[in-house]
């Protein structure tokens, strides 16, 4: 039951702060355009991603929605396949919270909106990301952690 409530608890906690954050900064500052937090390294702004991570398929939104249900029934099944350690279950909720979270606006927006911009002055930019991103690579993280150096062999 316990293991339940860390794999749903992070998926809803993450999921409702994903869209929480969409929602705040698409509202506030889509008129305002780009605000730096830290000049020359953190800006926010809105971006409207009708492709896949690093911009790829551009336009392929009923093939996208399509992959997303998949990895999100894979992402559950795993679950409940897997082992019920603690950072087992949050990885896996963090993950399904990003995948949901970017569903979700795929099919209400028809885009995905990304406002997070990391660079290194002019010269080094990581491409504009979201929550729900930041949730899917700390989940795979955790994952790598728990599979890697707690498991027990």
């Amino acid at each position: 039951m316990k293991s339940n409530l860390e794999f749903w608890g992070s998926a809803f906690l993450g999921f409702v702060l994903d869209q929480f954050t969409k929602w705040i900064i698409f509202k506030k500052l889509k008129e305002a355009g780009e605000v730096s937090i830290i000049p020359g390294f953190l800006n926010l702004l809105c971006i409207e991603n009708r492709g896949s991570i690093f911009g790829f398929a551009q336009g392929k939104s009923r093939a996208l929605i399509f992959f997303s249900f998949i990895a999100i029934g894979v992402i559950i099944w795993v679950y409940f396949r897997s082992k019920k350690s603690l950072l087992m279950n949050l990885s896996l909720g963090l993950i399904l919270a990003g995948a949901v979270g970017n569903l979700w606006d795929r099919i209400i927006y028809r885009y995905v909106r990304d406002f997070i911009d990391i660079h290194l002055g002019t010269a080094y930019y990581w491409p504009t990301f979201n929550i729900a991103d930041a949730l899917i690579c700390f989940g795979i993280g955790l994952m790598v952690l728990e599979t890697y150096f707690f498991e027990k062999k």
